[in-house]
């Protein structure tokens, strides 16, 4: 997990002289800033570095955005397949932990304690916003808010993870027949200087695209039930609906690598945690029936298949049960105590985080989205590993997933 950048400052800057002293930042050689400087590769760590005075601003340039990848040329139909066909815009999301540096409780929640935070850019306009952590839902102006303030110099962030979606680029639509998104970097699998991307869509086949490519190659012609991607070890792995992990090769070939879990669950998450692969199987109270348009290669039809997706997110969420793969031995162990870990099944993909980097929350516990039958909104929920009880996320870590300020809103 990374480390906060500002901390690796502090112990660089922290020149001890006597065990009660220590040398003062503006004493240090001038030589020392640029090399420090070199450590920082985010937007903004590099601004609050440059805002501290004229010698820390001359001592580092500005932060300068890397070049967006080539649009994606994949083209699909935002309603029924008659329609034209709108172009797909990359979106790239990370996800930090955030902690006030100071203990002015106006501009934050709940002044000191860390908090989740998800900030989205499109990557060909350098636009963002705001969304939760768990449902990616984007956060809105509080009406009941009396306060505007909201700076990121007051805040530490750690970067934990990338994630990347397909969007309509008008009205920053997700595209409901892409059902996950994996970006792998230049030079992986032997594709030289291009970007690839690996893909589930219409809720299960498995596609790879490059950028540039105007249609998508189906990967696995015999397997149309994948319910999760993930970027592990550099490499792209998949999990199907039986519980079975498979990595792609270098010539797009699927090659096991687990045995099957058989679980019964509904649908199979991939979680990375701690070096090791988990996988998270959710349990429904009912099993929707499959649509007729399972299986169809109206990939564009943007309409069915969000008609599809609403009537898979209605089933209500009645059990988790998550299972550790031993590598070494090729087995699956039922995991009943995940001790201080806590899974979260965003929908942009699944990571894991640690309990005891935010106050007041207990390990042992899986974050996850439900959907309101009446309303349709998206609202996160925790199930507790150890006692099998359900809450929502805002009753039982309500600082953990809260928005980090005042002025803002999930609803």
């Amino acid at each position: 997990m990374s480390q906060p950048t500002d901390i690796f400052v502090l112990r660089l800057l922290t020149v001890k002289k006597s065990p009660m002293d220590t040398v003062k930042w503006s004493n240090l050689p001038k030589e020392l800033w640029p090399i420090i400087g070199k450590f920082l590769h985010s937007r903004i760590d590099v601004l609050r570095f440059r805002s501290v005075c004229s010698i820390w601003r001359s001592s580092r340039p500005p932060f300068q955005r890397p070049p967006a990848p080539p649009r994606p040329a994949l083209r699909f139909s935002p309603a029924a397949a008659g329609e034209a066909k709108s172009e797909a815009l990359l979106f790239q999301s990370t996800t930090y932990r955030m902690e006030s540096l100071t203990d002015d409780d106006r501009c934050c929640s709940s002044q000191s304690k860390p908090w989740l935070m998800q900030l989205e850019e499109d990557l060909n306009s350098g636009e963002m916003r705001l969304l939760h952590p768990v449902t990616n839902s984007p956060l809105r102006y509080s009406p009941n808010s009396t306060s505007m303030v909201f700076n990121l110099l007051d805040f530490r962030l750690v970067e934990l993870r990338k994630s990347h979606g397909l969007k309509f680029g008008k009205n920053n639509v997700d595209l409901k027949s892409v059902h996950k998104l994996v970006v792998m970097p230049c030079d992986h699998l032997g594709f030289g200087d291009e970007c690839v991307m690996f893909m589930l869509y219409n809720e299960g086949k498995l596609g790879f695209a490059r950028f540039g490519d105007e249609k998508l190659t189906h990967v696995d012609e015999q397997n149309s039930h994948y319910d999760d991607i993930i970027v592990y070890k550099d490499q792209c792995y998949v999990v199907d609906k039986w519980g079975t992990i498979s990595w792609v090769s270098s010539a797009l070939q699927v090659i096991q690598f687990s045995p099957p879990l058989c679980g019964f669950g509904g649908r199979k998450y991939l979680v990375e945690c701690r070096d090791d692969l988990y996988v998270v199987d959710q349990f429904f109270e009912k099993v929707t029936q499959q649509s007729n348009i399972v299986g169809t290669p109206f990939l564009d039809n943007e309409l069915l298949w969000w008609h599809y997706h609403k009537m898979r997110s209605d089933a209500e969420s009645i059990d988790f049960k998550a299972y550790k793969l031993d590598q070494e031995w090729g087995k699956w162990v039922d995991v009943k105590d995940m001790g201080d870990d806590i899974f979260i099944l965003s929908n942009d993909g699944s990571f894991s985080v640690s309990a005891k980097e935010f106050a007041g929350v207990k390990g042992n516990c899986i974050f996850f989205t439900e959907s309101a039958l009446t309303t349709g909104r998206l609202y996160p929920c925790v199930f507790n590993l150890e006692d099998g009880l359900f809450s929502k996320a805002s009753l039982r870590c309500p600082q953990m997933v809260h928005p980090p300020s005042s002025w803002l809103s999930p609803d």
